[in-house]
């Protein structure tokens, strides 16, 4: 790890496109620090992936990117058509990053202020932790929480945040459009914007999801687009009854999408429950 790390300085100073290139690039400076005897061991074809493609030091290197990455040695770059680039954060921004002596806390602060109520279950779906590690870092600010029902089930959010809600104004039945993979639609307790678990496929789908109508910061249906050179197709379907002047609201945010897109609207359907 620490010769993959100090590799990784190369960063510093030169962008690398398609983490192929990456993953050889770093394995090559490793190599040239690597006793004789080693170098044709590390050179040798992976027992990973395409060993046509992939050496043992490139697979190395590729299981190391992530910790790397912890440390702000690796990240995403500006994209080259359709390859992603990598580089350091360091020479991303011009700056090194800032370091909180308190981020476990405030990570699971930010997750509350986001998508509470919650679990600590729906927090370790979506860090992708064990449920020891949540639970961990969902203790350090226990005392900062405050349990609430929802549909009948103990929900918890900041503590200072009940307070916010209490004295926040309603918006009511307002209808937005929100795309696909919004981070809105990444609460892992689905239920909570969308209660009807029937219509959870239809939204959260494996590829190609569509994006959301929401009514009050409820899911209510789904909007796909198709364009066509410069015009644009949206299509739209409410699985609520929509009255007149909700149906006309529809037409109008998919009026303003297609602006926003520099197109032109051709057509938008509205398929109403």
């Amino acid at each position: 790890m620490p010769k993959v790390k100090s590799a990784a300085k190369y960063l510093d100073c030169h962008t690398v496109k398609t983490k192929e290139m990456l993953d050889k690039t770093l394995a090559e400076i490793v190599e040239q620090n690597l006793p004789t005897e080693k170098q044709a061991l590390w050179r040798a074809p992976s027992m990973y992936g395409n060993p046509e493609k992939q050496t043992v030091g490139g697979a190395i290197v590729s299981f190391m990117l992530r910790p790397c990455s912890f440390s702000s040695l690796v990240v995403f770059g500006e994209r080259q058509g359709v390859s992603p680039t990598f580089t350091s954060f360091k020479r991303w921004t011009g700056r090194m990053p800032e370091h909180f002596p308190d981020a476990d806390k405030e990570l699971v602060r930010k997750y509350l202020h986001c998508y509470g109520p919650a679990t600590m279950d729906s927090f370790m779906d979506w860090l992708g932790c064990s449920q020891s590690q949540a639970r961990r870092l969902w203790n350090t600010i226990s005392d900062e929480m405050e349990p609430v029902q929802i549909s009948g089930k103990t929900r918890y959010m900041l503590s200072a945040d009940v307070d916010n809600l209490l004295r926040a104004e309603c918006d009511g039945e307002r209808l937005i459009l929100l795309a696909a993979h919004d981070p809105y639609l990444s609460m892992k307790d689905r239920s909570v914007i969308l209660e009807n678990k029937s219509f959870h496929k239809a939204v959260w789908k494996t590829v190609a999801n569509p994006g959301v109508i929401l009514k009050g910061g409820r899911i209510v249906g789904i909007w796909k687009t198709k364009t066509l050179k410069d015009n644009l197709d949206v299509s739209m379907r409410a699985w609520e009854t929509m009255k007149a002047a909700e149906l006309h609201e529809l037409k109008r945010l998919a009026e303003e999408y297609t602006a926003f897109r520099l197109l032109y609207l051709r057509s938008s359907v509205i398929e109403n429950a």
